[in-house]
């Protein structure tokens, strides 16, 4: 294989990992903070899935701090629901998560 002799599977193989070190390089250390000024906090998401209306409720109204938060705090046995993420600013971050020494915040309560 000489340079610019690539097959189509080893060029691909070759921008998968060029891509997956750029990624790399540019991890904050799961710190779980952006450096513009934001917190990532966890969501359960039921969007595009069939699920309860209970469920649907409870997902619509919780923020967790920590992912096992959110995996821990399902609504029933039986929830499908997806883990995904949520940027907040730091001062709405501390005001629901009383700087960071709550776990989940429920949104009904700082309407």
């Amino acid at each position: 294989m000489g340079i610019g002799n690539f097959t189509r599977r080893e060029f691909l193989k070759l921008s998968s990992a060029a891509v997956a070190l750029m990624f790399i390089s540019c991890d904050d250390s799961g710190s779980g903070s952006g450096s513009n000024g934001t917190r990532e906090v966890f969501k359960l998401s039921l969007r595009g899935r069939r699920g309860s209306n209970a469920a649907k409720s409870h997902n619509a109204n919780h923020l967790y701090r920590t992912f096992e938060a959110a995996d821990a705090d399902r609504t029933h046995p039986g929830d499908n629901s997806r883990i995904v993420t949520v940027d907040l600013s730091r001062e709405r971050f501390n005001e629901l998560f009383d700087n960071g020494n709550t776990d989940v915040a429920d949104l009904r309560d700082f309407s």
